[in-house]
């Protein structure tokens, strides 16, 4: 056990001398642009933005992804590089400069397509597999009044895997999530619910990625219920959150971790 907790200090301590790093690369800085997230002393997110103050990089433990946009400042692909060495985060002397997560090989990436009205249609995802990339599956998405009602995940030879059902409050946030799978047919499997609170949420940097919910919601999650269907069976959970705010409206805290901003 002690061990254990040495290798995730060791993680987390690499984790935040990364994100210091990362400030001399960031381009944009702004009171409201969610820029680290803190678990106690020890930061388990950290977020860089480019010039046109759009989300450029982000590092967690283990992952880390790179947004790239087009001269419309449009997101057209999502890198991702995965480590599972707790000393990733660590330039050591003689070792190889891969050691640093943001120059990582990257495994996986998506790309997006819009209609003419910029809207998302289609997200594809691939696999880089011995250099070569291979297409695993993609999204297509459904709209009402510009929001997306219905995602709909395809296998790369056409085949509809599993789609989501939303819908939203009057201000836009996502309060009902249907998940539906076809797995020998098309089934319910999950409904979630939310309520929320009415101030800034600062997830919102990640919506370009057309993921609904916690990204686009345009208020903070206070409650979620989750109920999972299993054949005659349901399973249920909640789970609450509670916030603390700066002067601007946005989260300095949820629950246990610690939101900064701007630096």
């Amino acid at each position: 056990m002690k061990n254990y907790t040495l290798l995730i200090t060791v993680v987390f301590s690499c984790f935040v001398m990364c994100t210091k790093e990362d400030k001399n690369e960031n381009l944009c800085y702004s009171n409201t642009l969610i820029s680290q997230i803190n678990s106690g002393d020890l930061a388990v997110h950290g977020l860089t933005y480019n010039s046109n103050c759009l989300i450029y990089e982000s590092t967690e433990p283990f992952t880390y992804k790179r947004f790239s946009y087009d001269d419309r400042k449009i997101l057209k692909k999502v890198e991702m590089a995965y480590s599972f060495d707790a000393f990733s985060c660590v330039m050591i002397p003689g070792q190889s400069p891969e050691s640093d997560p943001r120059k990582a090989k990257i495994s996986q990436y998506s790309e997006f397509e819009y209609d003419n009205a910029l809207r998302l249609i289609k997200k594809s995802n691939y696999f880089i597999n011995s250099g070569h990339p291979q297409l695993t599956s993609y999204q297509t998405y459904d709209y009402e009044n510009d929001k997306i009602v219905k995602v709909s995940t395809l296998n790369p030879q056409g085949l509809l895997i599993q789609y989501h059902d939303y819908t939203y409050d009057e201000r836009g946030n996502l309060t009902k999530d249907d998940n539906y799978s076809n797995n020998e047919g098309i089934k319910l499997v999950s409904t979630a619910n939310y309520e929320f609170d009415d101030k800034n949420n600062p997830y919102q940097v990640f919506a370009c990625e057309g993921n609904p919910g916690l990204y686009t919601n345009r208020n903070n999650i206070i409650k979620e219920t989750s109920i999972s269907y299993n054949g005659q069976y349901e399973s249920h959970g909640s789970r609450s959150y509670v916030y603390e705010y700066n002067s601007l409206d946005y989260p300095v805290k949820i629950n246990d971790l610690n939101c900064i901003y701007g630096r």
